[in-house]
């Protein structure tokens, strides 16, 4: 399987070398900071991170994969409560405590739950690789905002999932 990226930095905006050279959002530690001019707000993170779990379930579901397993998992379950209780973003994270039972490497994690899987790690509280060696699938999450995933999906059904969602594949 051939791994691919995806992203929310448009293509247009790297320069010849592979650099993205836009003044941009890449954690959601940066809401309330102003990027070109612009506030980076918490409805627009949200409506972003919307778009990566729409990406995962349709690829989940394109591929028949039912759950994803956790593969890998870096997780201090006590500090992660400990962060969630003290983040400003309290009241949207919240919801993702009830989650926590369910960081163990190994486990089944079925496509009605990955929600918050993704969130965890999309908001920096884990790494984690997933996969469902069935179904050949395998995704991660990177620094900046990125998405490595790895599918038996062809390179035009995969673009068009993440194209669907206004995000990029492979931009550089």
């Amino acid at each position: 399987m051939v791994w691919h990226e995806i992203v929310k930095y448009s293509p247009q905006k790297y320069n010849r070398n592979g650099v993205y050279t836009a003044d941009e959002w890449t954690s959601r530690d940066d809401i309330g900071k102003y990027f070109d001019g612009k506030l980076f707000t918490l409805e627009e993170y949200l409506n972003i991170e919307k778009h990566y779990i729409n990406v995962v379930h349709s690829i989940m579901k394109a591929t028949n994969s039912k759950y994803l397993s956790i593969q890998y998992l870096e997780a201090d379950k006590e500090y992660i409560i400990n962060k969630i209780k003290c983040s400003k973003f309290y009241s949207i994270d919240s919801e993702l405590l009830q989650s926590i039972q369910l960081l163990e490497e190994n486990r089944r994690v079925y496509i009605t739950r990955i929600t918050d899987l993704v969130r965890l790690s999309l908001r920096e509280y884990i790494y984690v690789v997933l996969s469902n060696k069935e179904h050949k699938i395998q995704i991660k999450f990177g620094y900046d905002y990125y998405l490595n995933i790895a599918c038996s999906l062809n390179y035009e059904t995969l673009n068009y999932i993440v194209r669907n969602e206004g995000l990029y594949l492979d931009p550089r």
